[in-house]
Order: structure tokens, then C-alpha cells, then sequence
């Protein structure tokens, strides 16, 4: 009796820990996930292409995983907010970062207490590419971006410009000092609030994603001046670039990506970028996204990787310039 009541527990000791080993074993291979609804957190107000980029996405990877995925908008300036608050979340596949390009490149430059550190992510894929513009209001009285700056250099301090990319405010800032310009300059928490700010002739002149001005473009409401990226984009291709205008060094291309707490188990980064980038490949899914403005451009974790680094570097340079 003694005997078989020891050899029934041990059996069943063994069987509890092989159970507990196998289950870790499963969890960190990503056999088992996910079990539950993963979370993005859009550092952008909705409305703005990393938060209708994600949403799109996100309806279609719901679908693949078998898990809701739900978009969480955590607006700051520079996307700041958002970003620490990932950063202190566990790296288990279940909340994962949407934010524009600037969050984890020139936020350092411009912004000297920062919440988080580069180190607390790891960047898992870029998803679009985003024409980025200087505009004013249709009517106002300049027709060109040459305009706006012969009008900058004859009322100094009178004008006002407004983003919400710490990116763009960077270029726009050394711009400005290349120039020889005093503009007044405000940023805001996502691209629609400083766009709305411009509707309301709060500031002169509006820089950021074209997204949310889509629908005031279509209505003749908004004038374009100027894209900020390396060239002229095929949806607008009448607008010069900053290049045109002698700008070469500060014309950049601004875009959107994914990143997770730094930790995250590689079956895991494995599951959830192949998830994405089979959703992003669908015509059907591409063709949604152009329609907000923004092109789809997939990177894959070291691509990805690569290029922020690249411009954590290019920012780095442009802040020596600033005043």
C-alpha cells in the first residue's frame, strides 16, 4: 500500500511537471498563441495614417489569428505618449506599438526627456510610406511655397506653423535656419488636431501626413505647397519637393511601423509579422490604404531595423543644426 501510494504521487508530481514544461516550452515557441485579444496602440489621434493604417490591418489579422485585435489611441507629441506607455508592457505577443517615423528617430533630438529609450523596443516592420506636405488654406494668399517664405522674411515672428511629427518639426526648424526665417512653430498631438488648427486660423501653415487632409483637399478647402519627401508623389504629382526649392538636404520620406517591448520571444515576432505582411499583401487591403493618402511599403524586422537606425543618425545630424 505504502508502496503504491508513493509511486501514484510521484507519478503524479512528474506528470504536473511535465505538464508546466511543456506549456512553457509551447508559450515560448509561440505554439500557443495567441489565447487572447491582442492590443495596438496608436500614438496618433484617430484619424491619422498610423491609426487608419492600423485599423484596416487590424480588422484582417483578427481574422487570421483568431483573436480580436483592437487599435488604442494614446495621442502625444511626437507620438511620445503612446511609446512609453509599450514600453512598459510585457513583451508577450499581446501590445504592440503603431507610430510614425519620428517617434524612434528625431523624439531624441527634439525632446531631451523622454519617457522611454530606443532600447526599450524592437522594431518589427514598416507598413506605409506617407506623402507629407506643407499646406495653407485655400485662401490664403500664398500661391507658392516660395511665397509663404518671401513672407516669412518680411514679418518676422508673425506667422505660425503647426505638426504633430517630430520628424517634420525637425526638418521645418533647420529649414527655418537654413533660411534665415522666424516662425513661430507649435506642435500638436496628432496630424488632425494640427490640421484643424490651421482650419481655424490658429497657424499659418500646416506640415504633416496628407491623410486627414484627403477630404479637404476634395472639397478645394486646402492648398498643398510643398512635399517633404525625397521626390514628387504620383497621387500629387503637380507639387514640388523641398529639393525644388533648395531644400535637397532636408527632403526625407516620413512612414509608419510596428514595434514590440524589447524581449519579444521570436516564434512570437515570427507568427504576428508574417500575420501582417500577409494582410498587407491583399489588393484588396492595399487599395484601402491608398485611399487614405498613404502608400503601403512592408520592410521586414531587419530592413526595418536598418532604417531606423539609418535615420535615428540623419536626425541626429539635422538637431546639430538647430539653434
Amino acid at each position: 500500500m505504502k508502496t503504491s501510494f508513493f509511486r501514484s504521487n510521484w507519478i503524479t508530481f512528474f506528470g504536473v511537471i511535465f505538464s508546466i514544461h511543456f506549456l512553457f516550452l509551447s508559450s515560448a515557441r509561440g505554439l500557443d498563441y495567441p489565447t487572447k485579444p491582442i492590443s495596438v496602440v496608436s500614438s496618433a489621434s484617430p484619424g491619422g495614417p498610423s491609426d487608419i493604417t492600423a485599423r484596416i490591418l487590424a480588422e484582417v489579422v483578427s481574422k487570421e489569428l483568431g483573436v480580436p485585435v483592437v487599435v488604442i489611441n494614446k495621442p502625444g507629441p511626437g507620438g511620445s505618449l503612446g511609446a512609453s506607455f509599450v514600453a512598459n508592457e510585457k513583451p508577450d505577443g499581446y501590445t504592440y506599438l503603431v507610430t510614425q517615423s519620428g517617434t524612434m528617430t528625431s523624439n531624441f533630438v527634439i525632446f531631451p526627456n523622454l519617457p522611454y529609450k530606443r532600447t526599450d523596443f524592437v522594431p518589427l516592420f514598416r507598413v506605409t510610406v506617407n506623402p507629407c506636405f506643407m499646406a495653407v488654406r485655400a485662401d490664403a494668399p500664398w500661391k507658392s511655397f516660395r511665397d509663404f517664405l518671401d513672407a516669412a522674411k518680411k514679418s518676422p515672428g508673425k506667422l505660425r506653423s503647426g505638426a504633430a511629427s517630430a520628424n517634420i518639426s525637425l526638418i521645418w526648424e533647420v529649414l527655418l535656419n537654413q533660411a534665415g526665417l522666424d516662425v513661430t512653430h507649435l506642435m500638436y498631438k496628432g496630424a488632425p488636431d494640427s490640421l484643424l488648427a490651421l482650419m481655424g486660423g490658429h497657424i499659418d501653415i500646416f506640415m504633416d501626413a496628407v491623410t486627414p487632409m484627403v477630404p479637404f483637399l476634395d472639397a478645394g478647402k486646402v492648398r498643398l505647397l510643398a512635399a517633404i519627401g525625397s521626390k514628387r508623389f504620383r497621387t500629387y504629382p503637380d507639387v514640388p519637393t523641398l529639393a525644388e526649392f533648395g531644400f535637397a538636404n532636408l527632403s526625407k520620406d516620413t512612414w509608419n511601423g510596428f514595434y514590440a517591448p524589447a524581449g519579444l520571444p521570436q516564434p512570437i515576432m515570427d507568427k504576428i509579422v508574417s500575420a501582417f505582411e500577409k494582410a498587407l499583401s491583399q489588393p484588396n487591403v492595399q487599395a484601402q490604404i491608398e485611399k487614405t493618402g498613404v502608400y503601403p511599403g512592408f520592410l521586414g524586422p531587419k530592413e526595418f531595423a536598418n532604417l531606423v537606425e539609418e535615420e535615428y543618425k540623419f536626425y541626429t545630424g539635422l538637431g546639430k543644426q538647430k539653434k
